[in-house]
């Protein structure tokens, strides 16, 4: 195993975040709140979900640069992160069967860990030590 890229780490952290805010704002914010029932008052303290928000997708990004550390190439860790993306949206689609959740918001959910995965491995190897 190469040598970590921690910028690598933090900025496909603000990468998934970037998306998200695009994605979970003026892309689908409108579905995702219908779907999930969710309002700014349900929502509590911004600050509280950010700190764990931004736990959550340094965890990621960071499970994301430890499994593309040995691939190679731009379209390698494209397409790494997409299979990584996947595999959470199937996650998620497994979860969401159970808890009878509408097939929208698995759509919403699950397209952005694949878009944000995918982003993830491109930052990933833009900051590859030697490639």
């Amino acid at each position: 195993m190469g040598e970590l890229n921690w910028v690598s780490v933090v900025l496909g952290a603000a990468g998934s975040f970037a998306i998200g805010f695009l994605w979970y704002g003026p892309l689908f914010g409108a579905a995702w709140k219908e779907d999930t029932g969710m309002t700014d008052d349900k929502i509590g303290s911004v600050t509280s979900v950010f700190v764990t928000a931004t736990i959550f997708v340094l965890i990621g990004s960071l499970a994301a640069n430890l499994l593309l550390d040995r691939t190679l190439g731009m379209i390698a860790h494209i397409s790494g992160g997409l299979i990584i993306g996947v595999a959470a949206a199937a996650a998620l689609g497994m979860n969401y069967a159970f808890a009878a959740r509408p097939r929208r918001l698995l759509y919403i959910d699950g397209g952005y860990m694949i878009v944000a995965f995918a982003v993830m491995g491109a930052i990933c190897a833009a900051f590859k030590s030697g490639g």
